[in-house]
């Protein structure tokens, strides 16, 4: 990696925690904002990607509307990593087709 290289990509990660701080105030304005290095955290936690921090906040926000409001930043911050947790594990795991399913044979029933 070349210093120039270098250099955007951690200009590229200050603008997505930009954006994802702001998107955060804006979802969920009852909860002040985690740290600059929170949002860090699971940038790297899940390879810089973008839409599955987003993805948590956004449901993390639909829980504090179902809480009244009334969300702990620690709550806030440990429901978002769940759901980011959730939608990575779903999102790597293969979609088979209904058409590929193969029904379990039942064991210990004896035909007559």
């Amino acid at each position: 990696m070349t210093p120039e290289e270098l250099d955007q990509h951690m200009e590229l990660n200050e603008k997505k925690i930009a954006s994802l701080m702001r998107y955060w105030k804006h979802a969920i304005p009852t909860v002040e904002a985690p740290s600059r290095e929170q949002f860090l955290l699971w940038l790297r936690m899940f390879d810089f990607d973008f839409d599955v921090v987003i993805y948590g906040i956004g449901e993390t926000a639909k829980k504090c509307e179902r809480l009244g409001g009334r969300m702990s930043l620690d709550h806030a911050i440990r429901f978002t990593s769940k759901c980011c947790i959730t939608f990575r594990k779903a999102r790597a795991l293969p979609q088979l087709p209904s058409d590929r399913f193969v029904q379990r044979e039942s064991y210990g029933v004896v035909a007559a």
